[in-house]
């Protein structure tokens, strides 16, 4: 039975261990270096610029390059949904199975199978094309293994070979080696939760960044005034639990909180307001009595 002390162990159990989750997971992630630079501002489309980094003290650890976009949406329904799943597997999907794609299926929504977009869909379409190149003497940076692993091995795949024809935009961009199996791309269509989306575009795993100036040289390809948003660049340090997020830290201290108001209540109205717990020998009897009522012999 659910007694109030019962409910006061319990709550009381949480908060404990809340209280003791929550500042560790802000402790081991708040102190992780983070650098973070706005570039759009200073480098306009087409143009390349040097975005430099004072590093103070090394860093050890995996490093990862990763950009910003604030006001993307790409959480939207209509922005999720427009992709075509078994083309990304490497199905040949023709265009009526490409509705969902609507409108960028193809040119001007035409069956005619050359002017078919592949990849269809504004989640492919809208990819971020920006670059950037360590100017600075590299530590070991990488472009693969930034992105779910399960993802490149299982889901993407080339695009299917009967398209012998059609707008191969994907392919035909030098920037995506690879295609739909390139990890950039893979990245980018895990639609982000928020409106600002932060995406890996490369790591050093076991990585050690000197002391000084660390200079990445950006391409700026990809416009941010169409959906109002700024561009930033991330250089992170991954923390014990993974990348820098005090979510879990501040999630776990917000439950204490609440268990810890909770308990307080319910201690108050049983020390002020006690009431007569139920008798369990009462609630017995009364089954029985009720069973042989239910049961006559």
């Amino acid at each position: 039975m659910l007694t109030p002390a019962r409910m006061i162990v319990t709550l009381g159990v949480i908060a404990i261990i809340s209280f003791i989750c929550g500042p560790l997971f802000l402790v081991l992630t708040i102190d992780v270096p983070l650098f973070e630079k706005r570039y759009d501002d200073a480098c306009t489309i087409g143009n390349v610029c040097n975005i430099n980094f004072q590093i103070e003290a090394k860093i050890r650890g995996d490093i990862r390059i990763k950009y910003k976009l604030t006001n993307f949406h790409q959480n939207h329904n209509q922005f999720m949904k427009s992709r075509n799943i078994d083309q990304l597997r490497g199905k040949y999907v023709d265009f009526s199975d490409m509705y969902e794609c609507k409108p960028l299926r193809s040119r001007d929504d035409s069956e005619s199978e050359s002017d078919w977009i592949l990849p269809c869909g504004l989640s492919a379409v809208s990819i971020f094309n920006d670059t950037f190149t360590i100017k600075s003497e590299d530590p070991g940076f990488s472009e693969t293994g930034i992105t779910d692993q399960y993802e490149v091995d299982s889901i993407y795949k080339p695009l299917n070979s009967k398209y012998a024809t059609g707008n191969k935009w994907l392919e035909n961009n030098t920037l995506f080696p690879g295609a739909q199996t390139n990890e950039h791309f893979i990245e980018w269509m895990r639609a982000s939760a928020t409106p600002t989306i932060v995406k890996t575009y490369s790591i050093c795993r076991s990585c050690e960044l000197q002391t000084g100036n660390f200079t990445i040289q950006i391409k700026n390809n990809y416009p941010a005034s169409f959906f109002d948003g700024k561009k930033y660049i991330i250089l992170e340090k991954d923390s014990l639990l993974g990348l820098k997020n005090t979510f879990l830290g501040i999630l776990f201290v917000v439950i204490a909180i609440f268990c810890t108001i909770c308990l307080i209540l319910i201690l108050l109205l049983k020390i002020f307001y006690p009431r007569k717990l139920g008798d369990q020998a009462i609630i017995n009897e009364m089954i029985e009595r009720n069973k042989a009522l239910a049961f006559p012999h």
